[in-house]
C-alpha cells in the first residue's frame, strides 16, 4: 500500500499519508462529487488512539485525521458535503 498521493483531485505539495488516513482519502478520490483533496503535514504527537473528526469549511470539510503516534489534516472540497461526510464516516 503506497502512503503517496499526487495528481488528479490531489493538490499542495505535500503527497504523503499517515496509514490512518489511506482509506479514507482513496474513498473520497473515488466518489463523483470530490473535486478537491488537499494534503497537510504530519505531525508526529505521541501514542494514542486512531480517530477522524470532520469540520465544516467553505466546500466541504477538514478532516484531522489522528494515527498511532501521529496527526494529519486533510481537505476534502466536494459538491455535497453531507453525502462525502457519510461515505467517508462509513
Amino acid at each position: 500500500m503506497s502512503l503517496h498521493r499526487a495528481g488528479g483531485k490531489f493538490t499542495r505539495s505535500h503527497t504523503t499519508l499517515i496509514d490512518a488516513a489511506v482509506p479514507i482519502v482513496d474513498k473520497a478520490e473515488d466518489l463523483s462529487e470530490v473535486s478537491k483533496i488537499s494534503l497537510g503535514e504530519i505531525k508526529v504527537i505521541g501514542k494514542g488512539l486512531q480517530n477522524v473528526k470532520f469540520f465544516p469549511i467553505n466546500g466541504g470539510w477538514r478532516l484531522v485525521i489522528r494515527g498511532n503516534i501521529s496527526r494529519q489534516e486533510i481537505y476534502i472540497y466536494t459538491d455535497d458535503p453531507e453525502k462525502t461526510k457519510w461515505e467517508l464516516a462509513r
